[in-house]
């Protein structure tokens, strides 16, 4: 396994499997959160795409995907 963070706090980690396929792994800060994104198929510039669309939920989606039991609220 190999991991870099850059200058800005954005990690990459790869990591081999036996007979040649590979997982990546890019987490990158969002505010006071963590985004993290992992994929055995897609290459990295997909999984940086994938975490730029990273962003607040508004009202409305967080109230959606509690109705869908997407996410729960719980302490």
């Amino acid at each position: 396994m190999t991991c870099t963070v850059d200058a800005h706090g954005k990690m990459r980690a790869v990591r081999g499997f036996p007979g040649g396929g590979r997982s990546v792994t890019l987490t990158r800060r969002h505010g006071n959160a963590e985004a993290e994104a992992t994929s055995q198929t897609l290459d990295e510039p997909g999984l940086r795409q994938l975490l730029s669309t990273v962003h607040p939920l508004t009202g409305t989606e967080l109230e959606r995907l509690m109705r869908d039991k997407k996410i729960d609220h719980r302490f």
